[in-house]
């Protein structure tokens, strides 16, 4: 190289390096603090909120720029509380060659720590209200030729927060978005902005919010809530039950975590529709009650006039179809819905018995089988909610440890609230079999309020009509029940024997009521808290255990062997056509005070119990009326007392299949003496057969009426000689 080349050389690396000590020195010797100011009060007048900025530097060998140190944005109510942003780092890297032309081109807006804190006071109000009423504002003509002028290529945020602070419950409850990151591109006025953003929400670590896709620009000089958004979202474990200072059921419930993915499409803060897929998973929730879910949604979100729209979402919840459709109004304000919520078909019992919450509530071994149809609809406001809605079972089967308890082809319920007022609805069934009990026309109303069911039904069994009401409160364990029954016209052995276990006990048609108070509904609880009161009447009735009639024909006979008449056998099959008593149940026993029994040729009382541990204890007395007596021939007409009938005390004990009954031996005695008496005094006649009527049956021992049996013993016939 000659020595004039080798100047030329000195001399441009000489130029290099002082141009790079100047970039170099640049940023230390020119000062921006000389525009912070008029940035400041630009800020201010723009945002409506007093600025901090701190140290402004020039940037040059990162990039033509300039950068903060420190920025804040104070709370347009309250600057002395906390701020509405900070940043610990601010950096704006714009293009060289379109400053000539008066063009601003940001290349680069980077944020590093920042924090967004959005509070909602105790009026309801947010303190970002007045940004969210501008986004829906017409910009101004001067919006369009800033957006011409000014660039912006790229934004991105590091190390982000965003922090939702409520104090309308009267304390700070606190939700955060935290460890954003956020990378939006190709920012300008004609094309539109691609966004990534991630970020952590309700979660103890990780990022598990992702958001993608494009935005903007508004069309014309629309405003900045009418631009496009297209965007892709997903979120993962979400823990809902942090949720519980906004949402109410989870304070109580923890519902679980919950993941979902979908798109969004609409404009920013018009109506957005949105479609995914959800799945809530309770299964880490302390002490949840809340069944698996998964499922599609279809929403379109408007909040700008707070409604969301629900399309036809489907779901499985705990393997049981769900379908949701309807909206949700005022949601800013007071919300106001009006959902439709079913199943898309028939679906099989055992899933809606299967779901948390419904199977705790059926005794150990009972089974539900069949398919069921649900449909439900809620509208009004949380506090003025109105819920109707219906279920339509087909081929319903209900089992306990194998054993038919309820059978019916068709079963149809509803559901209505209104309000505050309790659930009710109505169960009806055209025809099905209780137990071994067919019955029709059932029909039961109740009503659900605070844990206290209330039920009144009616029902054509064994060819009359059962009547029940019942009132229990289930909220309160050990608390009273009241069942009171009405009979009409019922046939009382298919009755029993669907009820109990006994059979071919009692037969007749019965009419009648009952009123119980029970601290249970089980037949143990009943047998030892059960008390109440009633009235019960049997027409065509027959006790076919209790082998009354056969007694007293017994008695009658044994009477007849002394006497020497014979007893009709048309006796022992005589019945009574009806039979009425009171009924008191206490200490575990169905007391019946007052038992009367008639029929055309018999009668009787008695008094007595019968047990719940299925055994009776009754005494009475038979009494035969002239009819019978007439059938005894002459020994009738001395039998009867002074009103032509006869009296026979009788005693029935033992198990309610197989009782004993027995008619006291000494009135056998006793009816022998006085028919031989009367039968002696109408045969000696006169005075002295009335005194010895009156001495005979007056006897203590035996020994007098075999005397009387020999003296009143017809004469054998005289033989008569053949004729010759």
């Amino acid at each position: 190289m000659s020595r004039t080349g080798r100047r030329v050389a000195i001399a441009a690396a000489s130029i290099a390096a002082l141009v790079l000590l100047v970039l170099l020195a640049l940023p230390y010797l020119v000062s921006l603090d000389s525009v912070r100011g008029r940035v400041v009060a630009a800020a201010e007048s723009s945002l409506h909120r007093k600025v901090e900025i701190g140290a402004m530097r020039l940037q040059i060998l990162s990039g033509l720029g300039a950068g903060v140190e420190r920025l804040v944005v104070h709370d347009r109510r309250d600057p002395s509380g906390p701020p509405l942003l900070t940043a610990d780092r601010a950096s704006i890297k714009v293009a060289f060659w379109p400053l000539l032309s008066r063009r601003v081109e940001v290349r680069r807006l980077e944020l590093r720590g920042v924090t967004v804190t959005v509070e909602r006071g105790a009026d309801g109000k947010l303190s970002v209200s007045d940004f969210v009423s501008a986004g829906q504002r017409e910009s101004p003509p001067a919006s369009q030729t800033a957006a011409a002028v000014l660039l912006v290529s790229r934004i991105d945020l590091e190390g982000g927060r965003a922090v939702f602070v409520d104090h309308r419950a009267g304390r700070a409850d606190t939700l955060s978005l935290d460890d954003l990151t956020a990378h939006l591109r190709d920012i300008g006025a004609r094309t539109p902005a691609r966004f990534d953003v991630a970020a952590r929400f309700l979660a103890d670590e990780g990022r598990n919010v992702t958001l993608q896709g494009t935005l903007g620009p508004p069309p014309g000089a629309g405003p900045v809530g009418e631009a496009p958004l297209d965007a892709r979202f997903s979120a993962k474990a979400v823990a809902l039950g942090r949720l519980a200072p906004w949402v109410a059921a989870f304070r109580e419930n923890d519902p679980g975590v919950l993941s979902l993915e979908g798109n969004v499409q609409g404009k920013l803060l018009g109506a957005l529709a949105i479609a995914g897929k959800v799945a809530l998973d309770p299964s880490g929730a302390s002490g949840a009650r809340m069944p698996a879910a998964d499922g599609t949604v279809t929403l379109t979100l408007d909040a700008a006039k707070g409604t969301l729209a629900i399309g036809r979402s489907l779901f499985d919840v705990a393997e049981l179809p769900i379908q949701i459709e309807g909206r949700v109004d005022r949601f800013h304000e007071t919300p106001e819905v009006d959902l439709r919520v079913g199943t898309p078909g028939d679906v099989p019992l055992d899933h809606v018995t299967g779901l948390p919450g419904i199977a705790g509530r059926f005794p150990e071994g009972t089974k539900l089988a069949g398919s069921v149809r649900l449909e439900a609809r809620i509208q009004g406001t949380a506090s003025d909610l109105d819920v109707s809605g219906s279920a339509d079972a087909a081929s319903l089967r209900v089992t306990r440890e194998g054993q038919a308890l309820l059978e019916a082809p068709a079963v149809h319920a509803t559901v209505e609230s209104k309000g505050a007022a309790p659930l009710s609805g109505r169960i009806s069934a055209g025809a099905g079999r209780l137990r071994q009990l067919p019955f029709e026309n059932l029909r039961a109303d109740w009503t659900w309020d605070k844990g206290v069911l209330t039920l009144a039904s009616s029902a054509g069994v064994s060819g009359g009509t059962l009547d029940a009401h019942l009132r229990s409160d289930f909220g309160k364990p050990g608390a009273e029940s009241r069942v009171a029954f009405e009979l009409h016209g019922i046939r009382a052995q298919p009755l029993v024997e669907s009820t109990t276990a006994v059979r071919n006990v009692l037969s007749g048609t019965l009419n009648g009521n009952f009123a119980l108070v029970s601290r249970g509904l089980g037949w143990d609880a009943i047998s030892k808290t059960g008390r109440g009161d009633g009235h019960l009447a049997v027409t065509d009735a027959e006790l076919r255990t209790v082998e009354l009639m056969p007694a007293v024909s017994r008695a009658l006979g044994a009477v007849g062997r002394v006497a020497g008449f014979q007893v009709p056998e048309s006796l022992e099959r005589t019945h009574f056509t009806k039979l009425e008593t009171s009924l008191k149940l206490a200490d575990g026993r169905l007391a019946t005070p007052d038992v009367t029994m008639s029929g055309p040729d018999v009668s009787g009382s008695a008094q007595g119990s019968i047990g719940l541990d299925r055994t009776i204890s009754y005494e009475g007395r038979v009494v035969l009326g002239a009819p019978v007596l007439k059938s005894l021939g002459n020994a009738g007409r001395y039998l009867a007392d002074a009103s032509g009938t006869l009296a026979i005390p009788f005693r029935a004990t033992g198990p309610v299949t197989s009782p004993s009954v027995s008619v006291d031996e000494s009135l056998v005695l006793e009816l022998g003496r006085r028919l031989l008496a009367r039968e002696a005094a109408d045969r000696v006649g006169g005075t002295a057969g009335k005194a010895l009527g009156d001495a005979l049956g007056g006897g203590k021992t035996s020994g007098a009426i075999d005397m009387l049996q020999q003296l009143l013993r017809a004469p054998a016939p005289t033989p008569t000689r053949p004729p010759h």
